[in-house]
């Protein structure tokens, strides 16, 4: 057991969005020409099947779900999910993903498993394709603008034949790395502005990105049980400040071991354990994790196997780290709401 969980943290750390920024991974292919503008006027179908990662009508939501996680006394939510993944575009010469991108893609496959699948049987769950802009897009902002608006384009469109779709009234918005980039915006200037959207967003986990006070529209949770409102954090390792990512006293970050908004540690009997690509769950009460400035620092100090792997930065991990938790405080927040 001890031998294969310390192979599974090699894998671990090269799940889902290892290479998020340019910083971790010096094997890009960089895009070699200007952004062409006649790609922003294509659109995708997305009454198309093929155009969509995941959708609950379609998918079988236990091909998703980890191997050793009970779902029998799990209720379902009467909630739908627009999930958001993040990049999976590093080596390319273009400055979007095309099509060919979706087919048999393993990173896209990986998000579903790690990240989306913790709302996966206890929501309707829809994960859009979406042509996604190259990681390198975060350092060339002139072209890397018009790659973003391309990609926003479909993140915006899949929304709205999610929202046009879904048999729910009440939605939430989740999103990681460059999908809560897109998450934002689509909030902020699409969701905001019209009343009847608002009402019926009921949650959203903008996670991985940094987030300032004020600048969403909508409110930042300040308790576990809390509804209508979104959910941040970004994962570090203790004590660490980076030099790539903005913070400050401006930024804010909720733990999502205790689900509070202040500056303590969470108790390491609170952790209820990490998902590992080989999509198992291990090493409940190994972790204990606080705000620090709109980081989320990240104490793996009291494991041997975490302490003898741990990083500078846990952003790929942002949702494994907690998985369980995660899911757990979605339901009691549901819960809690039913029971007023």
């Amino acid at each position: 057991m001890k031998i294969n969980v310390l192979l599974l943290l090699l894998l671990f750390f090269s799940s889902c969005g290892l290479k998020q920024t340019l910083y971790y991974s010096s094997d890009l292919t960089i895009p070699d020409q200007k952004f062409i503008d006649r790609e922003q006027k294509k659109k995708l179908d997305y009454s198309k099947e093929k155009n969509w990662a995941f959708r609950s009508d379609i998918h079988n939501f236990k091909k998703i779900i980890p191997k050793n996680y009970n779902t029998k006394n799990e209720k379902k939510i009467d909630v739908s999910v627009f999930y958001i993944h993040p990049t999976t575009l590093f080596s390319s010469k273009k400055w979007n993903a095309d099509t060919s991108h979706f087919i048999n893609n393993n990173t896209i496959d990986l998000c579903l498993e790690n990240q989306a699948s913790v709302f996966a049987g206890i929501t309707d769950l829809y994960v859009p394709h979406y042509r996604e802009m190259h990681i390198h897009s975060y350092t060339d902002t002139i072209n890397g603008i018009k790659a973003f608006n391309v990609a926003y384009s479909d993140v915006k469109e899949s929304f709205k034949y999610f929202i046009k779709n879904i048999k729910t009234d009440k939605f939430i918005i989740a999103a990681h790395s460059q999908g809560t980039n897109h998450a934002k915006k689509l909030i902020n200037e699409y969701i905001y502005p019209k009343k009847e959207l608002l009402n019926r967003l009921i949650m959203s986990y903008l996670i991985g990105m940094d987030i300032k006070k004020n600048e969403m529209l909508i409110d930042f949770c300040q308790t576990p049980f809390q509804l209508n409102c979104f959910l941040n954090w970004r994962s570090f390792n203790k004590y660490y400040y980076p030099t790539n990512w903005d913070f400050g006293d401006n930024y804010i970050s909720i733990n999502p071991i205790s689900f509070k908004n202040d500056t303590l540690w969470s108790d390491n009997k609170q952790h209820n354990g990490i998902l590992f690509p080989n999509r198992k769950i291990y090493l409940r009460k190994s972790l204990s994790v606080r705000n620090e400035k709109g980081l989320l620092w990240v104490n793996v100090d009291n494991n041997f196997i975490l302490k003898r792997y741990k990083k500078e930065s846990y952003h790929n991990a942002d949702f494994n780290l907690y998985w369980v938790n995660i899911r757990n405080n979605l339901i009691k927040r549901f819960e809690y709401e039913l029971n007023k």
